[in-house]
Formats: C-alpha cells, sequence, structure tokens
C-alpha cells in the first residue's frame, strides 16, 4: 500500500505504549506519529497532516474546553478521539459538542480502535450534524432510561459490603430479555453469545487495580455506541461504588475487631452468639461456649511491664485462633478475659434432652480443641516473659453448653462465666471446669 493510502495517525502521550500495541493490533498498516505532550502535538498538528489525532483527557482535565479547541483547529479536518480514564467518561461526554469527535474509555483495546478509527475514513470533512435526529434504537432508550442513581444509592444502603455486585444485578433486571448485564472477573473471556448478540466489555479500575469487567450483552443490530458510552459511564460510577464498598468493610473491621489481638470484640462476640444460638433453636444442634483468662496476668505486668503483658495476649489470642475451627469464633470480651463459641457447622444434630442438663456433657470436639490449645500454651515460649517464660503461662476456664445449660444467650454466658469464677479459680487455677457438677480439670500431662 503506498504511503499516502496509509491512515496517519497522531498519537499524543501514552507514556507505557498501551494505545500504541492496541493500534499495531487494529490498524497494522496506519502510520504513527508520538508526540509527548498536547503542546508538542499541536506543533506537529502544524507541519503535518493526519487522518485520527488521539489524545488523553487527564493531562488537560482542569482546561479541557479550551485544550480541545487549540487541538481542534490545529487538527483540521482530522478525526480527534479523546483517551478517557472511567472516572472522566462524563467530561468527554460533555466535549463532544465542543470540538473532539468520539471517545474511548482507556485503556482501550483493538476493536475499540478500530470502531471509533473506522467511523470516518482518513481525511474525511467533519460536517455540521443533519437537523434531523434519527430516530432512537430500542437498545439506545432503554439504556438511556434506566435508573442508575436510584440503583446505586439502594445497593449501597441494603448491601454496603457488596454494593457493586447488587447494583449490577438491580440494573440488570431493568433490562430487557434479550439484554444482560454481567460483573465478572479482569481475567474472565468475554461472555459467550448467541447468534445475533453482541457482547461490549468495559474494564472497572481503581487507580491501577482492576477490579473487573462489566459487560452488556445486547442485540448486534442496536446501537453499539449508545451502549459503550453507558457502559463507560456505569464502569466509571461503579468504580467510586467500590471505593465506599471498601471504606465500608474498613469501618465494619474496626467496629466489630479487638484493636490489640485482633479477634472479635465483646460486642461482636454477643451478636453471635445471640444469632447463632436463635440458629441452634431451630435446626436443634448444641452451641457449647468456653470463657477463659489468663491466670496472673496482673504478676507478668507488675514484673516484666505492660508491654510484656500485652504481647502475651496477642500470642494466647493467636494460639487459641490456630487451634480453633474456620467457623468457630474466638473473640476478647476484657481486659485477660477470651471467650471461644463453638458450633456445630456441618449440620442439624438430635439435643438430649434438655431436662438433664445437670448431666452435660460437651461434645467431644470443643474438648479435643480446648486440649490442643492446652498443650499448645504449655510449650510455646512466650519470650517476652523471659528464658523462664516457656511453660510458665496457664489459664482457667468455664464451659457451658446450650440447651443443655441455659436456654438463652445471657443465661449461657452467666453459666460459663460462673464456671471461671466461682469453680476454676477457687480450685487452684490452672483448670477448665464444666457445668453441672463434672470435674474436668483438663490439666496438661
Amino acid at each position: 500500500m503506498p504511503h499516502s493510502d496509509r491512515q496517519q495517525v497522531l498519537l499524543i502521550g501514552d507514556d507505557d505504549r498501551q494505545v500504541r500495541s492496541a493500534l499495531a493490533a487494529a490498524l497494522p498498516l496506519a502510520g504513527v506519529k508520538s508526540a509527548p505532550t498536547w503542546f508538542d502535538g499541536i506543533a506537529e498538528l502544524t507541519t503535518e497532516r493526519f487522518g485520527v489525532v488521539l489524545a488523553p483527557l487527564e493531562p488537560v482535565q482542569h482546561r479541557a474546553e479550551a485544550a480541545v479547541a487549540a487541538l481542534r483547529r490545529a487538527a483540521g479536518n482530522a478525526r480527534l478521539v479523546l483517551l478517557t480514564p472511567p472516572a472522566l467518561e462524563p467530561m468527554s461526554r460533555g466535549l463532544l459538542g465542543t470540538g473532539c469527535d468520539d471517545y474511548l474509555i482507556s485503556p482501550v483495546s483493538p476493536r475499540e480502535l478500530q470502531a471509533a478509527l473506522a467511523a470516518l475514513p482518513p481525511g474525511t470533512q467533519r460536517v455540521a450534524a443533519p437537523a434531523e435526529t434519527p430516530p432512537e434504537t430500542v437498545a439506545e432508550t432503554l439504556l438511556k432510561s434506566l435508573p442508575l442513581a436510584e440503583s446505586v444509592v439502594e445497593s449501597i444502603a441494603s448491601r454496603p459490603h457488596a454494593a457493586v455486585a447488587e447494583a449490577v444485578r438491580k440494573l440488570g433486571d431493568c433490562l430487557s430479555p434479550l439484554m444482560r448485564l454481567e460483573l465478572r472477573p479482569p481475567d474472565a473471556p468475554p461472555p459467550q453469545v448467541e447468534d445475533g448478540l453482541v457482547a461490549l466489555c468495559q474494564t472497572m479500575r481503581q487507580d491501577a487495580e482492576l477490579l473487573g469487567q462489566l459487560c452488556l450483552v445486547l442485540p448486534r443490530d442496536q446501537d453499539q455506541t449508545a451502549a459503550r458510552h453507558m457502559l463507560a459511564r456505569l464502569a466509571a460510577l461503579l468504580s467510586r461504588v467500590h471505593e465506599v464498598e471498601q471504606r465500608h468493610r474498613r469501618l465494619q473491621k474496626l467496629a466489630i475487631t479487638d484493636d490489640l489481638t485482633g479477634l472479635y470484640n465483646a460486642r461482636y462476640f454477643r451478636h453471635f452468639l445471640s444469632r447463632i444460638i436463635d440458629l441452634a433453636r431451630a435446626r436443634r444442634f448444641p452451641v457449647t461456649l468456653f470463657i477463659f483468662d489468663i491466670d496472673d496476668l496482673k504478676k507478668y505486668n507488675d514484673q516484666y511491664g505492660h508491654a510484656a503483658g500485652d504481647e502475651v495476649l496477642k500470642q494466647t489470642a493467636a494460639l487459641m485462633r490456630r487451634c480453633c475451627r474456620e467457623h468457630d469464633l474466638v473473640a476478647r470480651i476484657g481486659g485477660d478475659e477470651f471467650a471461644v463459641v463453638f458450633w456445630e457447622k456441618e449440620g442439624p444434630r438430635q439435643p438430649r434432652d434438655p431436662k438433664t442438663a445437670g448431666h452435660a456433657r460437651v461434645p467431644q470436639t470443643p474438648l479435643d480443641i480446648l486440649n490442643r490449645f492446652r498443650r499448645m500454651l504449655a510449650s510455646h515460649e512466650f519470650k517476652s516473659l523471659g528464658p523462664h517464660g516457656k511453660g510458665t503461662l496457664t489459664i482457667s476456664g468455664g464451659l457451658a453448653v446450650y440447651p443443655y445449660d441455659a436456654r438463652t444467650m445471657e443465661e449461657l454466658i452467666e453459666a460459663a462465666d460462673r464456671e471461671l469464677v466461682f469453680r476454676a479459680k477457687k480450685s487452684g487455677k490452672n483448670t477448665i471446669v464444666l457445668v453441672g457438677g463434672e470435674e474436668h480439670p483438663h490439666r496438661p500431662q
């Protein structure tokens, strides 16, 4: 192909060469010239003619209209396409009537470049829009009527920890049967579509992090340009929603977590125990509550300092968390007081008659876990306690089981705490005591 017939493209910016790579795939025969800045691009346009100018919006976002107008005058009849991050999509849309011909959401794909650059052949004169606007397609009308703001606000309010997925679901429910909206992983291939349909995908980003792909499936004969613009706008909006979602999760973690140990705090312990007892009542399985504290922690604080005492609390918490199953809850509910909620996730059990609570037996799994914990505690080296720290730390605890020893959350906590305070401590410490008169010291061998 002679040089004069080649598509001549001026590419401004593109420091990471992402657009150049996409251009090479989309238009392998195009002649591409690079300019590092908008100023350099305008200088190139005064000395050479191009069919297409690709320019990044972000560097000039604070003076966008003036910059686009200057580039438009210099570009002449060249097709001017802005490259914009998702967050600036509304600004790019507003610039369509002030000098630019189209815009693409970065990072751009070869297919998107082909669609944008094929809209006008090189050298075509730009003409004013026709007096009469062509009728909207069904898809375009439907996409414009989507309740974006309402759906996003409702999603944040109802499911703040999963607002993005909920907003996509709500908006997808508003589409026609031939259209669907999907949220896919960042590296997922485009969805499989049937004949007559096409899938448009837009990457969602937050700074340099890839959040996912927003994919819209619609009939092939509908207006794909309007769909691409709507998809870009929605991706930018949902990227901001993701920030709100992450902030909610951080605040929620702060609200339910103990700062020192990283375990759940007393507030969340009571909330969780109440819910599990309600579930156990409906599905008929036991719930075991273990409350324990560290024997003579004050002595360690006085002898080694509070920093050493804090380290003991953190290591004790970590040891218990290692011993427990993933679904059991471990919490710090006081200064040196901890609670563990054991429950049977694998399914309903037939409990013994609650009337026999005076002879309650703890399910074997919690006992196995507690024995393992005591062995680890006895062999662990607490370096903050000096060279003699190994084996010197002991605990005392009380165990109670729903529904044998208590029928409510408050009764269960009171029963386990009573065994800790009035039996385990008074029996000489370093002891775990069960409700119901069963002596079960569990002293390490």
